[in-house]
């Protein structure tokens, strides 16, 4: 018999040309064949026979016999080549999951004296600044792992980076397939970003639901209400690590507030959030501030925000970018004031002077 292959045969490799495939359907359906029995069966030449039955050999899904007239080839079962070819390497990884999950289970003894230890002084852990980005990407990944309720995340600046998103979207639908909630807010301005598009379609999709607000908060990630990552206002590499629950569960409460005025993500602007877009801009205006702070500030480019300012102050007929914010305010208060009362609204019970 010939020596089997050595195990381990990579994942494209196990894939069978078609010409392979005849020649162990044929093995199969006409028993052991010599190769020159295979060459007239499948109309070739004996080496090129040789050559596909070899690659059967390679996979363990053939044997070379040997007898009096020559070598013969036989079909081998996949339910034996799965275990030849398999076997070894299964073997060592089912020891190497025992060996992580036994020390997974040491570590995780630890964790009511850490939390007893947190509730006992806030500097035993319950605030950590991590300054390396690995170190950062590591326990975000861990803290989604054990995550089973809730992620809520908060990604001002418009349209995340395509590489961003692509490692996102494996673990967010992990997630998701897991039954995690997943809510996540953006700017309004990611709406026009290909990227940012193609990501929320996958995690809608797949039972997330992602809003969009014209001004958010800083960067925020929180896991199942107990542990918050937060930016560092000068090391955009490092991570705040927040485990207080008060301090988390304040956290979630300003995001709450954040999501019931968000809208729904959509790839264009509504009415309602091109007025709302304008409004901070003309805010944004009459406040004095530089275009790279109003950009900033609404998640937008510097050259998208000064084609936003020109184009308001042409509308509003506007000579200085006060004046902009100053008319707008005053079109958006009279547009306030012209929206009748609901019919259930109780009567004014203020008097004449009132």
């Amino acid at each position: 018999m010939g020596t089997a292959p050595a195990p381990g045969v990579s994942d494209g490799e196990s894939d069978l040309a078609d010409d392979e495939l005849r020649v162990y359907q044929h093995l199969l359906e006409q028993g052991p064949q010599s190769s020159a029995a295979l060459a007239g069966a499948l109309g070739t030449t004996e080496d090129r026979a040789e050559v596909l039955a070899g690659g059967l050999l390679r996979r363990c899904l053939a044997a070379l016999d040997p007898d009096a007239a020559g070598p013969r080839w036989r079909a081998v079962s996949p339910y034996t080549a799965a275990a030849e070819l398999l076997g070894p390497e299964e073997h060592v990884l089912h020891r190497r999951l025992e060996d992580l999950a036994r020390v997974r289970q040491r570590l995780s003894a630890l964790i009511p004296l850490y939390e007893e230890s947190s509730r006992r002084s806030t500097d035993s852990g319950a605030i950590e600044v991590v300054t390396s980005r690995d170190r950062v990407m590591l326990l975000i990944g861990d803290a989604a792992a054990r995550c089973t309720e809730e992620v809520l995340t908060v990604q001002p600046g418009g349209g995340r980076p395509a590489g961003h998103l692509e490692r996102a979207l494996p673990r967010d639908l992990d997630l998701l397939r897991r039954g995690v909630r997943l809510h996540t807010l953006y700017q309004h301005t990611a709406r026009y970003s290909p990227s940012t598009q193609e990501y929320v379609q996958a995690v809608v999709a797949a039972g997330g639901e992602v809003r969009t607000l014209g001004e958010l908060f800083h960067k925020m990630l929180v896991f199942d209400g107990s542990t918050a990552f937060l930016p560092v206002w000068d090391n955009p590499d490092a991570a705040v690590v927040l485990r207080e629950p008060s301090a988390v569960a304040y956290l979630r409460s300003v995001f709450a507030h954040a999501w019931d005025l968000a809208e729904p993500f959509a790839a264009s602007y509504s009415a309602a959030t091109a007025l709302q877009l304008h409004t901070s801009l003309a805010g944004s205006l009459a406040s004095g501030m530089k275009d790279e702070v109003i950009a900033r500030r609404l998640g937008m480019s510097l050259r998208t925000c000064r084609r936003h300012v020109a184009e308001l102050m042409a509308e509003l007929g506007a000579e200085s970018r006060f004046q902009a914010g100053y008319l707008l305010a005053l079109r958006t208060h009279a547009q306030d004031a012209a929206v009748p009362a609901p019919p259930d609204a109780p009567p004014s019970r203020s008097g004449p002077g009132g």
